[in-house]
């Protein structure tokens, strides 16, 4: 009997211990830290966008990560060509008629709140949206939506498809949720075939559902932030609000007092009553005074203490967990601008995400494009601007540094030049000239001055006499 419960009492342990873990925490010694510290143990996409709706540092991150990816745009071109060609025109031609950069940029915003986002093609194919995309005649519009308003409603269960356990079709909601103004705006789930959807989903690297929201990592320290920057604007608050305090002698008599109304009227009301009155008009009222008889009255103050070091730990945890330097996500108070090393390790990180994440979703959508006959066939390539590219500033400063080195070579006795005309033009991003300067073989040797007594040695203009 005793060993029997002894297996039940450890039973009791261990679902006890099951149930506690829920709470989440990365500590095992205390399984309930998140719920005491207000962590969320599991997160939906509701929570990434008020985050980023409402929340500052979860919108700068992902508005400066993306300005950042797109500040300039791609070239989508034919391999090897260094001017524009027909086939690059007319494919920057169907992007602009419908202002398709700016919405394949949407969709990357969308994909950055949550797991996943989806673009949907509208074509001129005389099709609904739920039949496959076979043929267009042209692309008439691109719908970016976020991740709630799309939705996986039949798969492939057909194990010979290639297209096996991936979606067959998909529901999308016209109007996003959460919004309150509407307008009478229709509300409605539309069937759409797979053929016309486009599914961005970074950090998967097959399922959608696989998709890393950039907030995830981060949302502890999201809502630390939270918690300081409301609670010291809150004891701020408390603060600067006039809180009276009322003391009054012990053998004074407040049970009740007696006002005269404006009719002229007495009334009785309570000491708390008035008081009530008296505080809410001295707050309310610059001018407003209050008068007591054998009482004293104070204002409640308390020390605000000095958030900065539990901000800045938050801050820069959260900052981690996006990989944006600190500098770059939130400034320096101080006026110090960000140093060289972030902007470059931010730039690479830019750089690094438009080669292995929007590089791919853009050869994708060139491909189907091509496929329903709205792009030329051929092949192409997608070629960014550099993303930490020299400001003119900087190109004056390279410049100069390269004449400084080419003075110092032709000093230590070498006698051809480093860098030739053409190539200092290319520094500051001139145009090359056909004459670039140089000496070539074959061209006559330069006279010397000194070898013609009848030269200007001065250069006067006047030869010797």
């Amino acid at each position: 009997m005793t060993q029997q419960l002894a297996v039940n009492d450890l039973d009791i342990i261990r679902a006890r211990d099951s149930a506690l873990a829920v709470f989440g925490s990365l500590d095992t010694k205390r399984p309930t830290a998140w719920n005491q510290y207000g962590y969320r143990t599991t997160l939906s996409f509701d929570d990434f966008k008020q985050a980023y709706d409402r929340g500052g540092a979860a919108h700068g991150a992902v508005h400066r990560l993306l300005d950042g990816c797109w500040q300039m745009l791609p070239r989508i071109k034919q391999p090897k060509a260094d001017k524009e060609t027909a086939w690059e025109t007319a494919v920057a031609q169907v992007l602009r008629s419908i202002r398709g950069w700016q919405k394949l940029r949407d969709l990357d915003r969308r994909n950055l709140v949550g797991r996943y986002a989806a673009l949907i093609y509208r074509m001129a194919d005389s099709q609904p949206l739920s039949a496959p995309l076979v043929s267009a005649q042209k692309l008439v519009d691109l719908i970016p939506v976020f991740e709630d308003q799309i939705k996986v409603t039949k798969w492939d269960e057909d194990k010979n498809s290639v297209r096996y356990g991936l979606p067959e079709t998909f529901q999308y909601r016209a109007r996003a949720t959460g919004r309150l103004d509407t307008q009478g705006r229709p509300d409605t789930w539309e069937d759409v075939h797979h053929t016309r959807v486009q599914i961005l989903a970074e950090g998967s690297v097959g399922d959608m559902f696989d998709g890393i929201p950039l907030l995830r990592a981060g949302f502890n320290n999201l809502i630390d932030i939270e918690k300081l920057s409301g609670g010291g604007a809150e004891s701020a608050l408390k603060n600067s609000a006039r809180t009276i305090v009322f003391k009054y002698d012990p053998n004074a008599s407040v049970a009740a007092i007696s006002t005269t109304n404006p009719d002229g009227s007495i009334s009785t009301k309570s000491v708390r009553e008035v008081h009530e009155e008296q505080t809410r008009s001295l707050n309310r009222n610059q001018d407003a005074s209050i008068v007591l008889q054998g009482g004293d009255a104070t204002t409640l103050q308390t020390t605000a203490a000095d958030l900065s070091p539990q901000f800045g730990i938050a801050a820069n945890l959260f900052a981690a967990s996006v990989r944006i330097p600190f500098t770059i996500l939130f400034g320096q108070q101080t006026g110090r601008l960000a140093s060289d090393e972030d902007k470059a390790d931010f730039g690479a990180r830019c750089a690094s995400r438009q080669a292995n994440d929007l590089t791919p979703m853009l050869e994708e959508f060139v491909r189907r494009m091509q496929a329903c006959d709205v792009i030329a066939a051929g092949d192409f390539e997608i070629e960014w601007p550099p993303v930490n590219a020299p400001s003119d500033r900087d190109k004056l400063e390279n410049l100069g540094k390269a004449t400084a080195a080419m003075q110092q070579a032709f000093q230590a006795g070498l006698t051809e030049p480093l860098f030739d005309a053409n190539e200092l033009r290319a520094m500051v991003g001139f145009e090359p000239r056909a004459d670039d300067g140089m000496p070539e073989e074959g061209d006559p040797e330069p006279e010397d001055p000194a070898a013609d007594p009848d030269a200007d040695p001065k250069g006067t203009g006047q030869a010797a006499s």
